[in-house]
């Protein structure tokens, strides 16, 4: 099965990649150019690998852990999508953090991504080092932060009752926390 991602999905993958294309039909003075290295300054530090999915634009993160993916899996991104789309939200709106590809603790990610919701799939508050619990489908503030944690089957695909039910209570607290 051939499995086809989202435009925005493939941009956000490789917005930050850059293609660099030499004018081959231009004659090359290998003089010049070892001038021009030497004349540069050296380079800058590279930055680390970017350790999230998404943009982070409205400062809300989504934890999971997925060993399956460096991110997240396309069927619980086909299912965040849709959630974030009923919130009037899209994939750019959020950071997703894969604990189980990129540990991170809270401090760590308070840090970087500034969050001011955070959501855990099948993570809990202890994986990331806080020093409490969330019970699922609970809010909870902590550091200026709105938190809820929900198992990771609420993503899946799966349509029996049981996970229907949990997929229930989810919605129900996304349409509290965003006020729709």
């Amino acid at each position: 099965m051939e499995t086809q991602l989202p435009d925005i999905v493939i941009a956000g993958l490789y917005k930050n990649s850059l293609v660099l294309i030499e004018d081959t039909t231009a004659p090359v003075n290998r003089q010049q150019v070892t001038n021009k290295k030497e004349k540069q300054a050296p380079a800058a530090s590279t930055p680390s690998k970017k350790w999230f999915f998404g943009d982070n634009n409205n400062h809300i993160t989504i934890v999971i852990n997925d060993a399956s993916a460096l991110y997240i899996n396309d069927t619980w991104l086909a299912t965040l999508g849709k959630l974030l789309s009923a919130c009037k939200l899209n994939i750019g709106a959020v950071a997703i953090v894969n604990m189980h590809q990129n540990p991170a603790s809270f401090s760590q990610i308070k840090e970087q991504l500034a969050p001011q919701k955070v959501f855990l799939f099948s993570v809990s508050a202890k994986d990331l080092q806080l020093p409490f619990v969330i019970p699922d489908y609970q809010v909870y503030n902590h550091a200026g932060c709105t938190f809820m944690a929900a198992q990771a089957n609420t993503l899946s695909e799966a349509t029996d009752d049981a996970t229907k039910a949990e997929k229930r209570k989810l919605w129900d607290k996304l349409k509290i926390i965003f006020n729709i």
